[in-house]
């Protein structure tokens, strides 16, 4: 039985760690709070970088109810994909390549919210 419980113990974990080997498509959005006033807002500034490099180019992020797919990762960053939106009008930014962000600046979110 101690075996059983053994293996079945290693099979969950590798099981779990390959289902987890890519980030790939993947929906994810910034880290949020709620403010004062009942909005949503950054828990810190978030920025998107030109490349995978904290030294590359950068820019604020500044709507924080944003939802983006993951189209690329590399040593920490995450290339950020731009999704339709739940307007009418379709998103500009819709399958647009938005730029690279820290990976710890975002968490993954429903799939739902990226379509």
């Amino acid at each position: 039985m101690k075996k059983f419980f053994t293996v079945l113990a290693f099979t969950m974990t590798v099981a779990a760690n390959v289902s987890a080997a890519s980030l790939v498509g993947q929906c994810v959005g910034p880290k949020t709070k709620v403010a004062k006033n009942g909005y949503l807002e950054f828990q810190h500034p978030v920025y998107l970088y030109s490349a995978p490099d904290a030294s590359s180019n950068k820019v604020l992020l500044k709507f924080a109810a944003s939802a983006f797919s993951i189209a690329k990762e590399s040593n920490g960053f995450i290339q950020l994909k731009g999704v339709m939106g739940g307007d009418v009008e379709p998103d500009p930014d819709t399958g647009k390549i938005l730029g690279w962000g820290l990976r710890s600046d975002f968490v993954f979110q429903a799939l739902r919210n990226c379509n």
